[in-house]
């Protein structure tokens, strides 16, 4: 990983954190990809890609419900821009 993609997923992590604090319900990260909420689970219930798989293995169960740190998120969609 060079420099530069460290730097824009840095950057990335820190808009997360303002605009959603440190986790991200799945509405705030199906508002994120830009998919709906139910596409959204949808894929997180059976992941056919890499990049949803990481999602799917960030996500941290507080009750019943399902959050995702914005740091592991911005990490994954950093990989996107690369």
């Amino acid at each position: 990983m060079n420099i530069e993609a460290t730097s824009t997923q840095s950057a990335l992590a820190t808009h997360l954190l303002n605009q959603y604090g440190p986790l991200l319900s799945q509405v705030q990260l199906a508002e994120l990809l830009g998919r709906s909420v139910g596409g959204l689970r949808y894929s997180l219930c059976c992941p056919t890609d890499a990049r949803t798989k990481q999602l799917k293995a960030c996500g941290r169960r507080i009750g019943r419900r399902v959050y995702y740190p914005a740091q592991d998120v911005a990490g994954i969609i950093g990989e996107l821009d690369q």
